[in-house]
């Protein structure tokens, strides 16, 4: 038995597990150029994990949740967003760095992460809270780290040490694909920061995503940096689509999108 994990383009990850659990990791589709998937095409939907209330985050979470029934762990300002589009209270499980919660079977650890999370409510208030990393606890053992955007900050070690994840979602780079935000020099980490990363993180398998198009400089120079260190950590790059298998023990098989 094995875990699946497709890339849905920027952050968006679905995860079919051993088990058949499907969980759903920051679903922003209706709006993503390339995402495979839009809201309301998943056979099923169990659990969705919200990292941080940026548009390209938090997504359609609330299409979602409202259409499969499903919980969302999320932290207090994507909470407030949800109430605000409908999602029942009781679906919401709020939580931040530490409070480990289980949902759809599913364990879950949200850790620090060095970004940001404000969101907009109707009466244009701005709402903030500390955006979400996660490591996700599936039920075959097999442990994945989300770092959702962050920065590169020493306690990524700690992270590793305690946790163990076998399969990181590393932020490798960031692409302006949209007029209205302001030009970066970089994303929240150089190629070379998410590599360091996840070396330290001591993963199996490193995921780039926060892209559109794997093949572009950050990627590439990601996996290159990987595959010379010598480290033991296996990168991985996928197309839109794609998809990652993983089964306890190690073995490992990509497949692209067509």
């Amino acid at each position: 038995m094995s875990a699946k994990l497709q890339f849905l383009g920027f952050s968006s990850f679905y995860i079919t597990t051993s088990e058949d659990t499907r969980i759903l990791i920051d679903p922003y589709l209706n709006d993503n150029p390339v995402s495979p998937k839009k809201a309301a095409e998943f056979e099923k939907v169990d659990l969705i994990l919200v990292s941080h209330g940026a548009f390209d985050h938090l997504g359609d979470a609330a299409e979602i949740a409202l259409r499969y029934g499903c919980p969302v762990i999320c932290g207090g300002d994507s909470k407030l967003l949800l109430l605000e589009r409908g999602v029942p209270k009781s679906r919401l499980i709020e939580t931040t760095w530490g409070l480990t919660v289980k949902a759809a079977g599913i364990k879950v650890r949200p850790v620090e992460s060095r970004h940001r999370s404000c969101v907009t409510l109707n009466d244009k208030s701005q709402v903030a809270a500390n955006p979400l990393g996660f490591v996700i606890y599936l039920e075959d053992g097999t442990r994945i780290y989300n770092a959702s955007d962050t920065a590169l900050f020493s306690d990524l070690k700690l992270i590793g040490e305690l946790h163990r994840p076998h399969i990181g979602l590393i932020n490798v780079t960031i692409e302006n694909c949209f007029d209205f935000l302001p030009e970066f020099l970089t994303g929240e980490m150089t190629a070379y920061e998410a590599a360091l990363a996840s070396q330290w993180l001591g993963l199996d398998y490193a995921l780039a995503c926060h892209y559109t198009n794997k093949n572009c400089d950050d990627v590439n120079e990601f996996v290159r940096l990987l595959e010379t260190a010598n480290s033991g950590v296996k990168p991985v790059a996928l197309d839109a689509g794609g998809t990652f298998e993983y089964s306890p023990g190690g073995h490992a098989k990509i497949y692209q999108a067509n």
